[in-house]
């Protein structure tokens, strides 16, 4: 990524911002936003008005990194009032964004949190003491979390109040809503998802995309 944004390296022969794109617009979706920081020139000269894809894509550009979330805060004033769907640029999917955005619509939260189950199993015997006494021992237990997908709807009343250039990661930004009592959902992913974050994932990526597209 020295000379080029993580979203724009391909998988397969496509960059994997213009996958994602595919998807949404397979989907019904036209009015798309990308948020740029990092080589921001190379994704909108790439892209451009989105015409050439039937879509209309709109930039919101960070002067400095804003996280996962303070980009919100950049939409524009003239914005439907409608929930959107936001997403990592680096998350290879074919989530259903359709069913996932009547989830959301039928029950109305402030936000949801697409979910992916994640697996890990302690690699020892796990001893439960109490005091000096082995109560009982479990051969490398699996424990079951439920991990952040990086894919999220955020209904108008949450992103109209998100402030200008403030730094803010979503797991926050949801962490105050939930602080303040406002519902946010969780929305369990059984489809295909990888989060490109290492080399590994990478190559892997490059295989599964065949499925994909």
């Amino acid at each position: 990524t020295n000379d080029c944004p993580k979203p724009m390296l391909k998988v397969g022969d496509k960059p994997i911002l213009e996958i994602l794109l595919t998807q949404f617009i397979k989907s019904g979706f036209k009015n798309i936003y990308i948020s740029t920081y990092y080589m921001a020139e190379k994704i909108i000269s790439y892209f451009g008005d989105g015409s050439d894809w039937g879509a209309n894509i709109q930039y919101v550009h960070e002067d400095s990194p804003l996280g996962t979330g303070g980009a919100l805060g950049l939409l524009p004033d003239n914005i439907q009032k409608l929930p959107l769907i936001m997403i990592n640029g680096d998350v290879l999917t074919d989530t259903d964004f359709v069913r996932l955005l009547e989830f959301h619509l039928e029950n109305n939260p402030i936000a949801t949190m697409c979910v992916r189950q994640y697996e890990y199993q302690i690699p020892y015997g796990v001893i439960n003491s109490s005091g000096n006494r082995i109560v009982d021992i479990k051969e490398k237990p699996v424990h079951h979390y439920f991990v952040n997908a990086g894919i999220y709807v955020i209904s108008p009343e949450l992103f109209l109040q998100v402030p200008k250039h403030e730094r803010i990661d979503m797991p926050s930004l949801l962490d105050q809503q939930i602080s303040e009592s406002h519902d946010v959902l969780m929305y369990p992913l059984h489809e295909y998802w990888l989060d490109i974050g290492r080399m590994d994932d990478f190559h892997k990526a490059q295989h599964d995309v065949k499925e994909l597209v």
